[in-house]
């Protein structure tokens, strides 16, 4: 047994004390030192928002089909561009005026461009029986509307990733009763310059119309969809690419009806949490008009309703229409799709443009549909050959509240839209003896932006 005598005890209350003591004198010590580098004089710089800076590289990606591409550039500056067309690695010089064709592998084609080219660079790729491939950069955030998962109507979804690391993507299903539970479309890994095809009937079959909302959580990645549609008694299926649209909105203007008689559908989606009711108008190069017998539709939330055109378009509210105007309080999205003459078209919204816009387009009978105007100005459409012979230049007046319609030559392929004092939405509308393609004018992005970084304290 210990015992523990009163001098030692004193002993460790002295040293106790003592550390106490110092600790009571070092510790404020420190703390004024501490307060006094601090300078509350200077201010604290304020958060500068990101520099916008001309771009000088940049990637467009063709979704997989035909194996061969078409190139060009929007700007006048040509150059050197690396390519990979499915398998197959390659380069190419792009011309200042005309088209540069490109081969390969069926697969996905990504183009890179680097300088002048950057800003300007375009692609297209086009199948026979016509149909028309939108070729566009990776973006986070992407709305599909009217595609289907049954065995009638069915619709594959393509992810690329033109990146070295992997990307993530995450997809949305909705239906005509909702939210549809999907989790083989969530947390989708795309391999590093690699692509993934997901066929929506093996996934999730299902007979009605949907609706798709693809992000990219991680990395980039351009999503594109192809649909097939096959009408019940007619024994063949039709094909064609189903755009996507940036965002829901509040106005969506659908241009290029596919010439001939068939089915029209117009699907749209309430991605909101609460119901809303969508007004249809008609665009024909008179008038934008409401059409007696087509009631205002009501969208209930977070869900796909489809109404059916047939009957309006056959009847006299066809008659010269060049597209659908759909206004609704809350934004949704919208597609109209066209069977006819076995074979199948979309018309997606667009978005205005106030800049010079180029696309490429397959030879045929071709028309670009011009509306949207916000008030009264010009529009300038030049029409090219593919070595870059100018064979239509055609400017025309234009106000808002009306549609326009500029012919285009049959073998012109490359197709340059100037508004001036103005925006305007626009497609090109291809028509041919195996059937129709309906390509959107989607602005050129010329510029990037940079981040602001300041140094810390």
């Amino acid at each position: 047994m210990s015992h523990t005598t009163p001098a030692a005890g004193r002993s460790r209350n002295r040293r106790r004390l003592d550390v106490t003591t110092v600790l009571s004198v070092v510790l404020p010590l420190f703390t004024v030192a501490a307060l006094a580098l601090v300078r509350p004089d200077v201010p604290t710089p304020d958060a500068t928002p990101p520099e916008e800076t001309a771009l000088t590289r940049s990637v467009v990606i063709c979704p997989s089909g035909a194996p061969e591409a078409a190139l060009a550039t929007s700007n006048g500056a040509g150059g050197g561009v690396d390519y990979l067309l499915g398998d197959q690695d390659g380069s190419a010089e792009v011309t200042a005026t005309g088209v540069t064709t490109v081969t390969g592998g069926k697969g996905p084609l990504v183009v890179r461009a680097e300088g002048e080219l950057a800003p300007g660079l375009v692609a297209g790729r086009f199948e026979s029986p016509l149909a028309s491939a939108e070729c566009r950069a990776p973006a986070p955030d992407q709305w599909f509307t009217g595609l289907g998962s049954g065995a009638r109507h069915t619709s594959v979804l393509e992810l690329v990733n033109p990146d070295a690391g992997p990307a993530v993507v995450d997809a949305t299903l909705y239906g005509v009763s909702g939210v549809v539970d999907a989790p083989e479309l969530r947390g989708v890994a795309v391999p590093g310059r690699g692509a993934v095809r997901l066929s929506l009937a093996e996934l999730v079959p299902r007979r009605d119309e949907l609706a798709l909302h693809v992000t990219t959580s991680r990395g980039r990645v351009t999503a594109s969809l192809r649909d097939r549609y096959q009408q019940l008694g007619t024994g063949g299926a039709a094909e064609d690419w189903l755009r996507p649209q940036d965002a829901p909105a509040t106005s969506n203007l659908l241009l290029g009806m596919a010439p001939g008689a068939g089915l029209r559908t117009l699907v749209l989606l309430n991605p909101g949490t609460d119901e809303t009711r969508a007004t249809v108008r008609v665009v024909s190069d008179r008038s934008v008009f409401s059409p007696a017998g087509l009631e205002e539709v009501v969208l209930p939330p977070q869900s796909v309703t489809r109404v059916s055109l047939t009957e309006l378009m056959r009847g006299a509210a066809g008659d010269g229409a060049l597209g659908l105007l759909v206004d609704s309080p809350a934004p949704i999205t919208a597609t109209v799709r066209t069977y006819a003459g076995g074979d199948l078209s979309h018309a997606v919204p667009g978005a205005p443009i106030a800049q010079p816009t180029t696309v490429l387009a397959p030879t045929g009978d071709k028309q670009v549909v011009l509306a949207g105007a916000t008030q009264a100005g010009t529009v300038t459409v030049t029409a090219r050959t593919a070595d870059g012979e100018v064979v239509a230049d055609e400017r025309i007046e234009v106000v808002a509240g009306r549609g326009y319609v500029v012919d285009v030559p049959r073998r012109a392929v490359l197709l340059t839209v100037t508004p001036r004092r103005t925006d305007v939405i626009g497609s090109v509308v291809v028509a041919d003896d195996d059937g129709a393609a309906v390509i959107r004018l989607r602005e050129q992005v010329t510029s990037g932006l940079i981040g602001s970084v300041r140094p810390g304290l």
